[in-house]
């Protein structure tokens, strides 16, 4: 017998009340990192904040950028030193629903070698 998977869970970087999140449902339960109109500057709070609920996290989750830029960066650069890779949730106006994006910590590494290499060699 297998044992079947935990059940996803979204992470939503700053939730909103004003905001409906149905239809990232389909990818599991939905669960704030942080809610409301949240004081950015008290950017050590925010960030224990964020480091808290997303040590609940697995690499098969997904994080739902909604809110603050700020916020969601926070929680991006958390979630890709506790995991491998991002699997993230971006809104789509037109099919009016969320669609997953994978984002890899060793994509981005890969990437900004290439572009350091590139530079030094022009200088």
């Amino acid at each position: 017998m297998t044992a079947r998977p935990e059940p996803a869970t979204v992470f939503i970087t700053n939730m909103s009340p004003a905001h409906s999140y149905e239809s990232a449902s389909k990818y599991g339960a939905i669960r704030p990192v942080t809610s409301g109109n949240y004081p950015v500057f008290k950017s050590d709070r925010l960030m224990e904040e964020v480091i808290r609920s997303l040590a609940y996290s697995a690499s098969t989750d997904y994080l739902l950028f909604s809110g603050s830029s700020f916020v969601a960066g926070i929680c991006l650069a958390v979630w890709l030193t506790m995991h491998k890779e991002c699997h993230s949730l971006l809104y789509d106006p037109k099919q009016r629903a969320y669609v997953p994006r994978t984002i890899k910590r060793q994509d981005i590494q890969i990437q900004i070698e290439k572009v350091k290499d590139r530079l030094e060699a022009t200088s």
